[in-house]
């Protein structure tokens, strides 16, 4: 563009000379006019690309965002309802310990015509099996190497 402007204004200098210098002003001022639209709606047209582009890019983050915000959600709801569960058992849960303790607190009979009571496994008397201790070996597992008798 900016080359053939240039060709037609040396040929109206070179045949008109003086009165030339008008016209070539003319062609000039309509040459930049017209670059100054095309450089405008070149402009629009490339803006207009990038908003769809990054439109595009910001709705598959809205839509990550929207699913990520209902699976938080189904999982609080999850959360929530097995806290009820959990409260409801720890409830049951003291309520047969209370109904344990009031078995246990009624007095006996001496006359030992009473039936055997149930072993408690919640009672703090059960004893405890006697733990072993632990030795340090140090045979790899799968040895058939005797221990030192130290």
């Amino acid at each position: 563009m900016v080359f053939f402007t240039s060709i037609i204004i040396v040929l109206i200098l070179y045949f008109l000379q003086t009165d030339g210098l008008i016209y070539v002003t003319i062609i000039a001022v309509v040459a930049e006019l017209i670059n100054i639209f095309m450089a405008q709606t070149l402009t629009k047209s490339v803006e207009k690309k990038l908003n769809t582009k990054f439109k595009k890019i910001v709705d598959r983050y809205k839509a990550k965002i929207v699913a990520q915000k209902k699976t938080i959600k189904e999982l609080e709801n999850i959360q929530e309802e097995s806290v009820r569960k959990l409260y409801k058992a720890n409830m049951k849960i003291k309520e047969y310990e209370e109904k344990l303790e009031e078995k246990n607190s009624e007095p006996e009979p001496d006359d030992g015509s009473s039936p055997p009571q149930p072993h408690n496994p919640l009672s703090k008397e059960t004893k405890k099996p006697e733990e072993k201790k632990e030795e340090f070996i140090d045979l790899p597992s799968g040895s058939n190497r005797k221990e030192l008798p130290i």
